[in-house]
């Protein structure tokens, strides 16, 4: 572990941070947060018994979030607790003014997404969301080449695996963040037209699966062809971008995560920084919060997706095939 000082005061120069939820992601990031210069990991919420086992000697753990918010001044906060936990637990930090970094989705509901940008807008408070391809350096170069396909973009997206079945959430909301964000960010514009159906439809023991295509169509002809789900074969994480002078692809479980394709065929590896996405995160929030930024273009994009999968959530409860769009 990091030499972090026994009084649990961060480093002159470092940002203090703590983390609430240390599950199956939460986990990451405690055990990047310790690698990362300039932060202090001075807290944790969490009832998993190996967390003392992750976590440096006078990093305090606490049971409940509600204690962890009184216990000491923080700089920020990272949540990483189930999506239906965000809402309640970043109004309260709202009213405490500690800046967010939430895990994706932001919340489950658009009422309440944008009620928390209410609340951040009203206080000048950090919020980002950690949408963890938008950090990834594949993404990022992806977004600087974009512009020389040409358009309009055709975007073709897959997101999927055989589970996880979690029982917080349905795999929409498990995996739609992910290719929605990205479309989103990339094309920098909301969509004008949904289509979705289900592909496989929920078995009837467990009706947190099922396997999701999803259409989108954008002002300027852009469109984007999304698959998501946890009913699938094999695990997928592809990206693919065409335009009219070719094409830039980011497969995340490839060697070559970014590959550039022309018109023949010809496909180029591109040299890539080799950062984990989520320690990109980390280091834009510890920036944020040291830069002293009351806004960040992650949170008010994490609302508007959140919107959208709720109009995808909606229309597939209609029965049949491809439905009418839903004209926004």
């Amino acid at each position: 572990m990091s030499g972090t000082p026994a009084n649990n005061q961060a480093p002159t120069g470092c940002v203090n941070l703590g983390l609430i939820g240390v599950g199956r992601w939460g986990t990451r990031y405690a055990s990047t947060l310790p690698d990362i210069d300039g932060v202090n990991l001075s807290l944790v919420v969490s009832r998993n018994p190996a967390t003392r086992d992750m976590v440096a000697p006078d990093c305090k753990i606490f049971h409940d979030w509600r204690d962890a918010l009184d216990s000491e001044a923080l700089d920020g906060l990272i949540v990483a607790t189930p999506p239906e936990t965000h809402y309640e637990i970043a109004s309260a930090c709202c009213a405490l003014g500690i800046a967010l970094l939430i895990e994706k989705p932001l919340t489950l509901s658009s009422t309440q997404a944008r009620e928390l940008q209410r609340q951040a807008k009203q206080r000048g408070l950090l919020i980002m969301v950690d949408h963890t391809h938008l950090f990834s350096s594949a993404y990022g170069t992806l977004k600087v080449l974009a512009p020389t396909l040409g358009k309009p973009l055709r975007i073709y997206a897959v997101g999927s695996n055989n589970g996880p079945f979690r029982e917080d959430v349905d795999a929409l909301w498990d995996y739609g963040p992910h290719d929605v964000s990205m479309c989103l960010d990339l094309l920098g514009q909301d969509p004008v037209a949904i289509r979705a159906q289900l592909v496989s439809s929920p078995p009837a023991t467990n009706s947190h699966g099922m396997l999701v295509e999803i259409r989108l169509e954008f002002s300027d002809g852009s469109e984007a062809e999304i698959t998501v789900g946890n009913l699938a074969q094999e695990k997928q994480r592809r990206f693919e971008v065409r335009g009219v002078n070719g094409s830039l692809v980011y497969d995340d479980l490839a060697q070559d995560k970014l590959v550039a394709m022309d018109l023949d065929g010809r496909r180029t590896p591109l040299r890539l920084d080799q950062s984990l996405p989520l320690t990109l995160a980390i280091k834009a929030f510890r920036d944020a919060i040291a830069n002293g930024e009351t806004e960040h273009c992650s949170f008010s994009l994490g609302v508007r997706v959140v919107e959208l999968l709720e109009q995808i959530a909606t229309q597939l409860k209609t029965a049949g095939g491809y439905h009418d769009a839903i004209r926004i």
